[in-house]
């Protein structure tokens, strides 16, 4: 495949080749190299709706094809592969909890997961010009934000029962 900005010859754009234009191949070196998400990986590109951008470039078949050659050449040029990595990782975080380390632990279990797929963090930020609202609309942004929040939890709390007073039958 065509590295960005190299001209395709006449057989590779009669075959239907396409290449990868330099905003995506800075997508995917954010993306890759620089171990941003998706959305800023995209922002950083220069991408305006970037969580959009992020995805439609992810299920392009070219820029598909790109992140694998660059998966191929980082594995070839420093030995790396995901099952060497979650391998060390679990010997990692198996040695720390022998340790009673059980914060590396954690994050070496964690470190697992995310290389696995198996854990993905997702957040969402907003942004609120603060220096410009009162302190009556501050609170009352911040009380907002709580019911957001509070609607997305899940309460997990056993509800109270009433004790029971068990009477043996007498016989």
């Amino acid at each position: 495949m065509t590295k960005a900005g190299e001209d395709l010859t006449r057989e590779q754009r009669l075959a239907g080749i396409r290449k990868l234009t330099p905003q995506q191949q800075k997508f995917l070196d954010f993306y890759f190299h620089k171990d941003l998400t998706q959305t800023a990986s995209a922002r950083e590109a220069g991408y305006k709706n970037a969580s959009v951008s992020a995805v439609r470039l992810l299920r392009n078949p070219i820029v598909q094809e790109r992140l694998e050659e660059m998966r191929l050449e980082a594995r070839s040029k420093y030995g790396v592969t995901i099952d060497k990595s979650v391998r060390d990782l679990l010997k990692l975080r198996n040695e720390a909890w022998d340790n009673g380390k059980y914060n590396d632990a954690i994050r070496a279990e964690e470190l697992r997961l995310k290389a696995t797929g198996l854990l993905v963090n997702k957040s969402h930020v907003m942004h609120e010009d603060v220096s410009v609202m009162s302190r009556d609309e501050i609170l009352e942004k911040l009380k907002e934000f709580s019911r957001m929040a509070n609607n997305r939890m899940k309460n997990i709390t056993p509800k109270k029962t009433k004790p029971q007073n068990i009477v043996e039958d007498k016989k």
